[in-house]
């Protein structure tokens, strides 16, 4: 019974965890490059 606790927490992935962090990352780099593109423009370049 224990083993196979053991065996299921090796071949645990946490893919909620990785997913989240990718569309927070993505989410980050769109408002980062939204305002870049603003300053630019509002600059005139």
């Amino acid at each position: 019974m224990v083993e196979k606790e053991n065996g299921d927490l090796k071949n645990f992935k946490p893919w909620g965890a990785v997913a989240f962090f990718a569309a927070m990352m993505l989410l980050y780099a769109l408002m980062w490059f939204s305002i870049y593109v603003l300053l630019i423009v509002s600059r005139g370049g």
